[in-house]
């Protein structure tokens, strides 16, 4: 016991000492990079405690958050603004990935007023589709009307904005970016735990094969994914009896992995059988045949919603990847196989250990690639 806490406490040392060697470049560089990199550390800190006191929170103003109600092309959206007290690194759109809560989900508030506090104005959008679990294009379009407005609110608006996104909402925020009315005024895409072929992410959350991976493992997915999945997917059922069976059993299962549903199962009509059957698949092999089986209208959308059917040469957005090596919701594969589509130097991947799909965790031994990929998004805020 005496010498495991001995090994824990040279290996907290070890990085300690590692984080304190990475500050020299910039103690020879400057003092705005260096307080680049002490802020990076605030934030570290800041998102691995939530809501508790932080370093950051003590020696920072909390941003000003105003609710916000705005029409673009006649469809109209509300979204929160976070204000900085010191605005110094431009607009960011925040885009929130499933939550019933929608942009005020607590994790998302406490992320947005992490990032007011170094300097970002925040614009998050309530997106329908993510809060009830029903993404689709409409999230692509309601995205792009987002960062229509957050450059053209006014004659003090930014000309450009960056977007962040998380998970499953990683696909749409991507696609918005590449459109040709507003990738100009995108400066950089921060993607966390995102996905690039939708038939790979298919595969790997229904039966753990990741094609994607070139020959590495990756770990068993999370068993709840697979009906988070069939939520997301259930408005696009014509039946209204097999959106309600299936809704009835993805809730049933999401609450307890063993609960029963073959009753509700055997009363399914043909295109809910054919979504059950996909979801509940564990032949890698049959997905691309049990995808063809689904109602047109579903695969029209998952093709829609699949950045790897499209060509990414309309991206002119800085392109920056955070994924967790042991990601078990959506592998890094996807992370490493949609930078590598880039021409080099636009996407950077930073491999972040500490990262728990979305969440950090809070032990720091694993933080040097996060804090890494947020000192690159605080000097992207600034211009760099």
């Amino acid at each position: 016991m005496a010498a495991s806490l001995v090994d824990m406490r040279s290996r907290r040392l070890l990085g300690t000492l590692l984080m304190a060697l990475s500050l020299l470049p910039a103690l020879l560089s400057g003092c705005a990079t260096l307080n680049r990199h002490h802020q990076a550390l605030l934030v570290l800190g800041d998102l691995s405690v939530g809501s508790e006191e932080s370093r950051l929170k003590r020696r920072t103003e909390p941003p000003r958050r105003e609710g916000l109600e705005y029409v673009q092309q006649g469809r109209a959206y509300q979204a929160d603004v976070y204000h900085p007290p010191e605005p110094h690194r431009g607009s960011l759109i925040l885009v929130h990935g499933f939550t019933e809560q929608g942009r005020r989900d607590p994790r998302l508030v406490a992320l947005a007023m992490t990032l007011g506090r170094v300097g970002f104005r925040v614009m998050v959008p309530e997106l329908e589709g993510l809060r009830d679990y029903s993404i689709s294009t409409r999230e692509v379009a309601a995205i792009v009307d987002a960062i229509r407005h957050a450059t053209r609110a006014g004659p003090e608006a930014p000309s450009q904005t960056a977007v962040a996104a998380v998970s499953f909402a990683v696909g749409p925020a991507l696609i918005a970016a590449m459109d040709e009315e507003v990738a100009s005024a995108v400066s950089f895409v921060v993607a966390v735990g995102g996905y690039y072929d939708m038939t790979d992410m298919l595969r790997y959350v229904t039966t753990g094969e990741d094609r994607g991976g070139a020959g590495r493992a990756a770990p068993p997915p999370q068993r709840e994914a697979r009906w988070a999945l069939l939520l997301s997917q259930l408005h696009w059922l014509e039946d209204e009896r097999d959106r309600t069976l299936l809704g009835t059993m993805a809730r049933r299962r999401l609450a307890d992995s063993e609960a029963p549903v073959a009753r509700e199962a055997r009363r399914l009509g043909a295109s809910g059988r054919a979504l059950y059957a996909l979801v509940t698949n564990q032949d890698p092999g049959r997905v691309e045949a049990l995808i063809a089986r689904l109602p047109p209208s579903l695969v029209r959308e998952l093709e829609a919603l699949d950045p790897s059917r499209r060509s990414l040469d309309s991206l002119q957005a800085r392109l920056v990847l955070i994924h967790g090596p042991q990601d078990r919701v959506i592998p890094i594969s996807h992370s490493r196989r949609l930078r590598d589509a880039l021409p080099p130097g636009q996407a950077r991947l930073f491999e972040a250990g500490a990262l728990q799909h979305v969440s950090v965790s809070p032990d720091w031994r694993d933080g040097w690639s996060l804090w890494r990929a947020l000192v690159y998004v605080l000097a992207l805020g600034e211009g760099g």
